[in-house]
């Protein structure tokens, strides 16, 4: 039976899509807000971080909570509600406190977005593989879209624009998860807490699940030093600030075909080694951008990087599915959504401080070495010992 034939799938997909592509205006729209209200680079910084950071406390609770729950749906439509509530107010404060604090309270329920939705996949198709595909595609259109739109809204309309049609995406991405009939899972559970200690245990002593995470981590760590770099990267080339979005959304586009190229040879590849190499292959594709001498140059050799990223996501869902038991999987899956996330936030504040220190250049090139890095010690936390496929 065709994926799409199967019960809740349809929904699931425009619900998660919806969802995806608000979060992924933010950091376009808000960064842009904050740029034009403050002109404050560090500032824009410190408010990506804020909207990140929460989530590592938060990811482990919510998920062991989502395997648990009889109405996951709830946790993923509130976390959409307060994300429109939460733009709303980005548009009539203007003290720099509270932009980061609104961004702090947006950031709470931000791992439901990506590993939240993602838990739902095994419960929803027989055919989790392919759905794991389509779901990571989900995430490279919704991050293709959400930056092309905030940038286009932001050259034309101002960023106030961008950030009230984020606004409105959320909300109606939240209407759409409360349409969702998901299965329960069967069994008897632990304590919450008893749950979130099995979860993290099993991430942290499952070597190749413990490696695909690492690597990840400090990998998009290192992209998060690139929300408030390439603004003023793309400046210093003689475009405008809002033609980020466009650089954010072609390096999409190298994602998408990357993996639309790749994915039926991924198989022949435990998921993590996939992982490490997409993450070393894309830090050597990122040095050649401080090479570029104009903007177009520079959206070929990002496509390229992307090219080479494709495989990353799709690749580190499944290593999550092949190595978590059912019982645990939305624990993980949000844990290692927050990490990312966390490790996100580290980076674009780090990003805010350093592009205006040393210039836009010198952080592009440490972020692919942090990538060359990240590869390698995912490869060294993988090594410890063979670990046993739990799912099919």
């Amino acid at each position: 039976m065709s994926v799409f034939g199967q019960h809740g799938v349809a929904r699931y997909l425009l619900s998660a899509g919806l969802a995806r592509f608000a979060d992924e205006m933010v950091g376009v729209s808000v960064v842009l807000l904050v740029l034009a209200r403050t002109g404050s680079s560090v500032l824009a910084g410190m408010v990506v971080a804020a909207y990140t950071i929460p989530s590592i406390l938060s990811g482990p609770f919510l998920g062991a909570w989502l395997d648990r729950t009889r109405r996951p749906v709830l946790a993923l439509a509130g976390n959409q509600f307060v994300l429109a509530v939460v733009a709303c107010g980005l548009v009539v404060v203007s003290a720099p406190w509270a932009f980061v604090g609104l961004a702090c309270l947006a950031g709470v329920t931000l791992p439901m977005t990506s590993g939240g939705f993602t838990s739902l996949v095994p419960r929803l198709a027989s055919d989790v593989r392919r759905l794991t595909s389509y779901d990571a595609l989900l995430f490279n259109f919704a991050s293709i879209g959400g930056p092309a739109l905030s940038g286009v809204l932001v050259a034309v309309w101002g960023p106030v624009s961008a950030v009230l049609v984020l606004a409105g995406l959320a909300l109606l991405g939240g209407l759409c998860t409360l349409t969702l009939r998901v299965p329960t899972t069967g069994g008897a559970h632990s304590s919450l807490l008893g749950a979130m200690r099995s979860g993290l245990r099993h991430l942290v002593t499952t070597p190749p699940l413990r490696g695909a995470t690492l690597a990840s981590v400090v990998a998009y760590g290192s992209i998060g030093m690139l929300a408030p770099t390439l603004p003023v990267h793309v400046v210093s080339l003689g475009y405008g600030e809002g033609f980020t979005g466009v650089v954010w959304a072609v390096l999409e586009v190298g994602c998408v075909v990357g993996l639309l190229a790749l994915r039926r040879f991924l198989p022949r590849w435990r998921p993590e080694r996939v992982v490490f190499g997409a993450v070393a292959s894309f830090g050597v594709a990122v040095a050649w951008w401080p090479l570029a001498s104009g903007v177009p140059v520079l959206v070929g050799l990002v496509l390229v990087a992307g090219f080479a990223q494709g495989p990353t996501l799709t690749s580190l869902i499944t290593a999550r599915q092949v190595y978590t038991p059912a019982e645990l999987l939305g624990q993980v899956s949000t844990t290692g959504a927050s990490l990312k996330l966390g490790g996100f936030a580290i980076g674009a504040a780090v990003g805010g401080v350093l592009v205006v220190r040393t210039g836009p250049s010198t952080v592009i090139l440490l972020v692919a070495g942090v990538h060359l890095l990240a590869a390698a010690l995912g490869v060294l936390a993988a090594r410890a010992s063979q670990a046993v496929r739990v799912t099919p």
